[in-house]
Parts: C-alpha cells; structure tokens; sequence
C-alpha cells in the first residue's frame, strides 16, 4: 500500500493538520503500469475495513482518508481514525482533494463527495478546496452537572465560559459538544484529563470537545480561536477540525453572530504549535442555510509504502 502524507489546512509543512491520504485507484494503476498495461477503466484495488483500520492504526495520525474515484466527477472517501472508522473529516477530505488536485487528477471544478452517510459537493478554485458540509443541527443543551464535569475535566473554572453561548452539542458531520470560554488564556491554559472526556463523550455519542474564544471585537482576520480534542477516538487534540468548525459557523449564524456569504476564520492548533487555519461560510440554498468549509493543503511525503 502506497501511503501519501498531506497537511489539511496550510500551506506550509509546518502548519496544519496532518492527515493519511491512500488513493485506491493510483495503487491500481501503478500495480499495472508496472505490467506496461493501461489501467484505464480498471476497478481500484480493493482494501477490506479491517486492512484499512491496521493502516490507520500503524499511521497513527488523526484520519486516514482511502479514496476512490466513481467518475471523473464523482470521489467515495473513508475515513478511519486510529481506533475506528467515522463518517466525515474536515481536514482529510482538504488534504485528499488538495493531493488529487496537485497530482493531476482533477481540476478547478466542482465534484461530488461520496462518504458512508451522505453525498456532498466539493469546489476547487485555484488550489482553494472548498466542501460542504452535512445539514447542520444544533442540538441539546448540557445540564449544569454536565457543563461542570466538562468544565473540571479542563481544569477550568465554570465562571470562565462565555454566557451568550450555551454548552450545547451541535452537528456538522460529526456530532461535537461546543464549549466557548471568555479568554484566549482561558483556552490555551485548559488541561484535558483524556478519561474522563472520553467517558463523557462515549456517555453523549459525541466525537469530542470544540472548545473556543470569541474574537470580540476583532483585532484581526480571526473569527475565533479553537482547540479540538478527541481522546475516545485517540485524537488527544487536533490541530485542525473541519467538520467542529463548522459546527461552530452554524452555532454563531443562529446566534446572529455571522452573516450570509460572510468569510470566516478559525485560528486553530496553538497548543500544538502547529496554527491552522479554517475558512468557512454560510450559504443559502433553498431557503435554507448550508455550511462550506475550505482550505488549501501541502504534500508533505509520497508514496511511503505500508504492508498489511
């Protein structure tokens, strides 16, 4: 298995968020080439879920994305964490159509996205990779005690969060509880004790804890400040969450925060010294608000080979 390294997210190698990216149908295509036979309308090499989980396992990054191409318009990904496979991710779904866009296979346009769950649209503008996301919901507010154990899971105290939004768990892909504190020092001083987050989340089917700063007023293109951590899926901390970011458009639209067409920037991955940031904005479409989330990504390494 031929196993590329992209960083959703930047455009630099220092930045981002790293991520595996297996295009199935290269694999093929150099297992023919090396055969001096055109592969061509041949069907991609095929990878069992349990091949793909000891992938992303032996990885150990974030997501792993495998990727096949339906048509030339027209890409099914999955994504597999270190521990188990989940439906959507942000960054990788960035980092793999930033590597087909770099390699050739396609071009400024838009494409479908075909994941375990849903069918959703890709644009490609210059290098820029823009998705949409899956239909937002904000969903239930956390209980006092809820919003407390959260809160001395962190290390911080209650009187911290920022009142004007609620403990709540919101959709975007991926179910994530939002937790939006005061300070910028609020945010970058929690301590996660990684057990008991985990035990909350597997408690409320969650992926894990967004957890932001409000840059109000702004003093700069930054729309927030995040951290991202998901300890249940073996992802202590991201440095770069699609999916939770835009999860967080969606809560700030509805809170009157954000306008339509308005561009968006999160600032994420300080703790991990690695700043990333993720664009997005609100769309209408059909009287109805869609949530895109974009970014550019940067190959890091190709072709690392894997035995499984």
């Amino acid at each position: 298995m031929r196993v590329n390294v992209v960083n959703g997210f930047s455009e630099h190698p220092e930045g981002g968020n790293p991520a595996g990216v297996v295009y199935l149908n290269e694999e093929l295509c150099l297992k023919e080439q090396n055969r001096h036979q055109d592969c061509d309308g041949e069907k991609p090499k095929h990878l069992t879920d349990e091949q793909m989980q000891q992938a992303a396992a032996r990885l150990h990054f974030s997501e792993t994305a495998f990727i096949t191409r339906l048509n030339d318009r027209s890409f099914a990904i999955r994504y597999f964490t270190p521990a188990a496979e989940v439906p959507l991710c942000g960054h990788a779904t960035i980092a793999s159509f930033s590597y087909l866009y770099q390699k050739g296979v396609i071009g400024d346009g838009v494409y479908e996205l075909v994941t375990t769950e849903a069918q959703l649209t890709v644009e490609v503008s210059e290098g820029i990779i823009w998705m949409e996301m899956d239909a937002p919901e904000l969903q239930q507010k956390l209980e006092p005690k809820m919003v407390q154990r959260i809160c001395d899971a962190y290390e911080l105290d209650v009187t911290a969060l920022d009142e004007t939004m609620e403990v709540r768990i919101v959709k975007s892909g991926l179910r994530d509880i939002h937790v939006c504190v005061k300070s910028r020092d609020d945010l970058l001083q929690a301590v996660q004790h990684e057990e008991e987050i985990s035990r909350i989340s597997e408690e409320l089917d969650v992926v894990g804890v967004h957890m932001s700063c409000l840059n109000l007023p702004k003093t700069e293109q930054i729309t927030a400040y995040c951290s991202n951590y998901a300890p249940l899926y073996d992802i202590p901390e991201e440095c770069a969450t699609g999916t939770s970011n835009g999860g967080l458009t969606y809560y700030l639209y509805q809170k009157g925060m954000i306008q339509v067409n308005q561009m968006n920037c999160f600032l994420q991955g300080e703790h991990m010294h690695r700043p990333s940031k993720v664009y997005t904005k609100v769309r209408m479409a059909d009287g109805k608000p869609t949530i895109w989330v974009g970014g550019c990504g940067v190959i890091c390494w190709e072709g690392i080979h894997l035995n499984i």
